[in-house]
């Protein structure tokens, strides 16, 4: 199948599960909207126009918070017929039913719309979360479009009321509708099979112990006291119940246990109960909304607290667990330490496995007494790390475990805060074995650059072969001609003593090509010292000047007379400019003679080090390999290895240098070498 027709059939399917789920919630919010009509009809005191609770702006207004803003006209649509069937029955006319409609769908309009603006989740379990929705769905919503269902009551002459007692009545009972429908119908739809299963029997008990008690209380108080001259404070009754539900059950628990009540309240209010017993009807709605309202918002804000807090304790439950098994089980050694007086609090098994010290006889004992330390000086110094570090800071000290193993220890120190107790979270790793390795590493590379130079030394033997030959033959013929001198009567003692001159000469000229022979084949550690770069590029052009003639090549040096002193090691670097010089030979191999020029340059570097560069006149380096040439074994000479250059840039790296090529404008390549300058020469 075409990867075409594939996403076809993909992007049908999902939009007819798009259709199949925007057409449920259209039947929902059909059906939902017309049994509020018809609850909200019921619940109108004649002869006013208004109900006392109405339903069906709240129901809208939920849905449109469950619901993505594109799909809001569809809902509207929906509710348009469930309004106009609800409405009609009841012999309204029509135009009062289409005003009515629209009213119904501004605030539901507004108030989803500045929820949305103001709190992406529709929930209602945070203090912040609450405001919101008293602020935009209870009051802005029903506020604003009361005065448009007031002016469209006045306007069709539907009841006897007048404007204003038509939009605070209509405020109110929305407002209250709001109250009590929008969270029961936004905390029911979070709820799924899946969790309602893992809730534990308990909860059901007593959820239903509740709803029992709060039944019977309120039929108790707003129907079995028909006709019974009792007082206002059987209201309050069912207060305990409300809280009960508030404190456990959330925002979803308080507002359907408030609903309850509002419609037995609602009903004795319409059916003339005490207290709501007064000769208007208006007064007997407004008195109903006002203890509604009283009990309903400190309700709703006590369970959102509630829910905020238990969130808030079981995210530090989680978080505590986590933390308590990333402790246990990590793969560094954890220990907790109080602050004030250094004792551990608790280790953890990789603790207990590093050191051989139990955590039983960890705890209450300061590392220092576990003699972990190998002298005072270390735990001076971890100590003075605890008093000035707040935050994560590394130190790597010779630890010592129980039985007098000896390890390398990287610590780190965190500043927590355990049971409101200032503690110190110490973590050690152990690097002994990176350590170890690490030195082990550099002893090969220490030892692959000795062989490099071996092998160096081995390319240029016939050179060295031929700068030690001259010297001893010259010394050879001196000696013989003395000979000759001495044996003569009397013999020439101004001849013989300019020929002893000659022979030392010659001597010391043999002497110092075999120093330089030693000090390049020297096996040693990394030693830094003030050297002179012009000096070291002399002594190396000296030493391959054989070398030179024999591949015809001429050495042309430009050499900064005020270059400072850099901090390296002398052999190493003459190696570095040695593999530089003879790899510049090698690329100038098939190019005539006349055109074989090399070029030294020393001077400043920009970041103010030292830089030595290497120009040669061959054929350069293709392009995309200019880093590629300092890989290992990577080469261009028919029996070359490939190491020479990667371990020169291994050396120039470990002086804190840089080593790279660039091609030349015209031709063949130049290395650029930068070493730092020395100590004493830093500004």
């Amino acid at each position: 199948m075409q990867p075409g027709v594939r996403w076809l059939m993909r992007a049908f399917v999902e939009s007819g599960s798009t259709r199949a789920r925007t057409v449920r919630a259209m039947l929902i919010v059909a059906a939902a909207y017309y049994i509020g009509v018809r609850i909200g009809l019921a619940l109108t005191m004649r002869p006013h126009p208004v109900s006392t609770l109405w339903p069906p702006n709240a129901i809208l207004l939920a849905a449109l918070l469950l619901s993505p803003v594109r799909t809001w006209w569809t809902l509207l649509l929906a509710a348009l017929p469930a309004h106009l069937a609800g409405e009609l029955a009841e012999g309204i006319p029509l135009t009062m039913v289409l005003c009515w409609f629209i009213s119904n769908a501004s605030e539901a309009l507004i108030g989803a719309g500045a929820i949305r603006v103001l709190e992406r989740s529709p929930r209602v379990d945070s203090f912040r979360r609450v405001a919101v929705f008293l602020g935009a769905g209870v009051f802005l919503a029903p506020f604003l479009s009361s005065f448009l269902d007031a002016a469209f009551v006045t306007w069709n002459g539907f009841g006897a009321a007048g404007y204003w007692a038509v939009w605070g009545t209509r405020f109110v009972s929305n407002a209250l509708a709001t109250l009590a429908l929008v969270p029961v119908i936004i905390q029911s739809s979070t709820v799924h099979l899946a969790g309602l299963r893992a809730i534990p029997w308990r909860r059901y008990l007593e959820a239903g112990v509740l709803t029992v008690s709060l039944l019977a209380t309120c039929i108790a108080v707003f129907i079995g006291t028909s006709g019974v001259g009792m007082g206002t404070a059987l209201l309050y009754v069912p207060f305990p119940f409300l809280v009960w539900a508030a404190v456990r059950f959330g925002p979803g628990g308080s507002s359907a246990s408030v609903l309850v009540m509002a419609l037995f309240a609602i009903w004795a209010a319409i059916h003339g109960h005490r207290p709501f017993d007064a000769a208007s009807p208006t007064v007997n709605a407004l008195s109903v909304q006002q203890f509604l309202f009283v009990i309903s918002i400190p309700l709703l804000t006590l369970s959102a607290v509630m829910a905020e807090r238990l969130r808030g304790e079981q995210a530090l439950r989680g978080s505590e667990a986590r933390f308590a098994v990333a402790f246990r089980s990590g793969p560094d050694a954890f220990a907790i330490t109080r602050r004030t007086d250094g004792h551990i609090v608790d280790v953890n098994e990789r603790w207990e496995a590093m050191f051989g010290q139990p955590r039983a006889e960890a705890i209450g004992r300061s590392p220092a007494e576990l003699n972990l330390f190998l002298d005072a000086s270390d735990a001076d110094r971890f100590k003075a790390h605890l008093s000035s570090q707040d935050h994560v800071h590394e130190i790597e000290l010779p630890l010592r475990s129980r039985y007098g193993a000896v390890l390398r220890g990287v610590i780190a120190a965190q500043s927590v805060a355990m049971a409101d107790e200032p503690c110190f979270l110490i973590t050690i790793r152990d690097v002994t074995d990176r350590r170890r390795a690490e030195m082990e590493l550099l002893e090969q590379r220490a030892e692959l650059a000795h062989l490099s130079r071996v092998a160096l030394v081995g390319e240029l033997s016939a050179a060295l072969a031929h700068e030690l030959n001259q010297p001893l033959a010259a010394i050879m013929a001196n000696a013989r001609a003395g000979q000759r001198l001495m044996a003569r009567r009397p013999p020439d003692a101004r001849e013989v003593e300019s020929i002893l001159e000659d022979i030392v000469g010659d001597d010391r000229r043999a002497g110092e090509v075999i120093r330089r022979l030693h000090a390049l084949l020297e096996r040693g550690e990394l030693q830094l010292q003030p050297l002179d770069v012009n000096e070291i590029v002399k002594e190396v052009v000296q030493l391959v000047h054989s070398e030179l003639i024999r591949r015809e090549v001429i050495v042309h040096t430009v050499l900064a007379p005020d270059a400072p002193r850099v901090a390296a090691d002398r052999v190493q670097v003459q190696q570095v400019l040695m593999n530089l010089i003879l790899n510049a030979c090698d690329a100038m191999s098939e190019q005539p003679r006349e055109e074989r020029r090399a070029t030294i340059v020393t001077g400043w570097s920009p970041d103010g080090g030292v830089r030595i560069s290497v120009a040669d006149q061959g054929t350069g380096i293709p392009p995309g390999r200019l880093e590629q040439v300092f890989e290992p074994f990577f080469t261009s000479k028919r029996h070359g290895l490939g190491l020479g250059l990667a371990i020169c840039r291994t050396i120039v790296t470990a002086h804190g240098g840089r080593l790279w090529a660039v091609n030349n404008p015209d031709r063949g390549a130049t290395f650029h070498l930068i070493l730092e300058r020395a100590g004493l020469e830093a500004d």
